[in-house]
């Protein structure tokens, strides 16, 4: 099992776009008539925009503990930014009613949300209280790191128009991205070239 040593500089380089994001979506909100409309969808921004460098160093290749650390971190912080969206949306805005959530998003959407919360939550989890290599949840990781951004790229370009559509084609590009990095990385593997120094980057 590997020491996770969290460094000063990678809980600094997480917690402090985190912290600073969310205050200024709770207090940019202030301004609003509708506050805790704004709230909700001020903190689903800070979560996606979180979100971004979570999915492009999963894709890394040749993670090392640096990457791996600086992905748990920025996973979690997306995570808290979301549940404090959940909270709005759920608590605050349909009065804490599923029965509500389910009449006024539909069964897709409002199935695909909770979807998304409860198993990006355990995920969570997962990358918290197990460290050393488990296939299953391996597995359960890569098809979330796929299905995840997928249902955020339908919320933030097909559903809904504003700023929210450059957050969710930024995210898009960053999966490509890394996707990308990750294909030529296997590729020069595969044919014997030097592979690429992303480890210590």
């Amino acid at each position: 099992m590997n020491s996770r040593n969290f460094t000063l500089g990678q809980i600094t380089a997480t917690f402090v776009p985190f912290g600073l994001a969310l205050v200024a979506a709770m207090m940019a909100a202030e301004t609003a008539l509708a506050l805790p409309d704004q709230r909700m969808i001020y903190s689903i921004w800070v979560a996606q925009g979180l979100l971004i460098p979570a999915l492009y160093l999963y894709f890394q290749p040749n993670r090392g503990q640096s990457y791996r650390n600086l992905w748990l971190l920025f996973w979690t912080f997306a995570y808290l930014a979301y549940a404090v969206h959940f909270y709005y949306a759920v608590i605050v805005h349909y009065h804490a009613s599923l029965a509500e959530v389910w009449t006024q998003q539909g069964a897709k959407i409002a199935g695909s949300n909770f979807l998304d919360t409860l198993w990006w939550g355990f995920d969570v989890v997962l990358a918290w209280t197990i460290q050393r290599e488990v296939k299953w949840i391996r597995i359960e990781r890569l098809v979330l790191n796929i299905y995840l951004p997928l249902t955020f790229f339908v919320a933030s370009v097909v559903i809904f128009k504003g700023f929210v559509n450059v957050i969710g084609y930024t995210m898009t590009a960053a999966v490509l991205l890394g996707v990308i990095v990750r294909f030529v990385a296997w590729w020069r593997a595969k044919h014997g070239e030097a592979p690429l120094d992303v480890q210590h980057a």
